[in-house]
């Protein structure tokens, strides 16, 4: 019943140069301000309408717009391999939004996300890193790995994903827009600035990408930070079933090797391809 639903319901994407709709979700966009931040060349787009898309990606996407308009970060989870990130990076093409990527691990610090001190004509400086230019830009964060971050960082994602506030190291504080604007209205901008107070773009977002654990090595996720994220699962082919398919071809067709981690549209190519090859001996005899 599940399949007859979904093929008597396609979900079809159009984008246009104000606004992409998927399914019955509709979202404005904007131009960014630097081209050169937004991914380029993961989606094709032929008469404003989304070409060579699986329906499960389309409605990944479609449930990522949902979320982006009620203002919630997102938790994308998969099996280990590139579906998950291809997605996110999709939707970030489709709404031109502007990217800051974070690949997290054991080693990944506070001043990774935060600011580092370097040194420019003698002198030591604090540059801003990814975390605090996508919150001040209004830029989509992508934390990869999310699994690997170690307790001394937690605190740091904690507070930024839940009251979009971070301490910095040159002395500044990020405080969200609407305290901002508030503060802003009550006090003067002389006042505000002598705070140090800098305000925290309301476009901005967080994509966690993560692999869930116990099942593959990690620590798991704590369940404050567990409850920043809306989840959803990134279907895609497992090892177990690739091999599966790979074995059942008929005799007289070559082996063909399902990669792991192929997503369903993936899948139904290399299927056709086997199909088309048994036509064709077919045919022979």
């Amino acid at each position: 019943n599940r399949k007859l639903i979904l093929a008597a319901n396609p979900v079809r994407g159009y984008s246009s140069e104000d606004k992409v709709t998927i399914g019955d979700v509709t979202k404005e966009i904007k131009s960014p301000k630097k081209v050169e931040y937004m991914p380029r060349k993961y989606l094709t787009i032929e008469d404003t309408e989304i070409k060579s898309l699986s329906q499960s990606t389309l409605r990944n996407l479609r449930w990522m717009m949902q979320k982006d308009l009620l203002g919630q970060d997102m938790f994308l989870l998969g099996r280990p391999g590139p579906s998950r990130r291809k997605v996110a990076l999709q939707y970030l093409e489709l709404t031109q939004r502007e990217l800051e990527y974070v690949a997290l691990s054991r080693d990944t610090t506070e001043a990774d996300l935060k600011q580092r001190r370097e040194i420019q004509s003698s002198t030591a400086k604090y540059f801003d890193q990814s975390a605090v230019r996508a919150a001040v830009e209004g830029r989509v964060l992508v934390l990869e790995g999310i699994e690997k971050a170690e307790r001394n960082v937690l605190p740091v994602l904690n507070n930024l994903l839940e009251n979009r506030e971070m301490h910095l190291e040159d002395g500044r504080f990020l405080v969200p827009a609407s305290r901002y604007d508030k503060l802003l209205e009550e006090h003067g901008a002389e006042e505000v600035s002598r705070w140090r107070l800098v305000r925290v773009d309301e476009n901005f977002r967080v994509i966690a990408l993560g692999l869930p654990v116990p099942r593959y090595s990690g620590q798991p996720l704590d369940p404050p930070l567990r409850s920043r994220f809306q989840a959803r699962d990134v279907a895609t082919i497992g090892f177990s079933l690739a091999r599966w398919l790979g074995n059942r071809l008929p005799s007289n067709v070559y082996r063909v090797r399902f990669p792991h981690g192929a997503t369903p549209s993936v899948v139904h190519k290399l299927l056709f391809r086997v199909w088309v090859l048994c036509l064709c001996e077919i045919a022979r005899l």
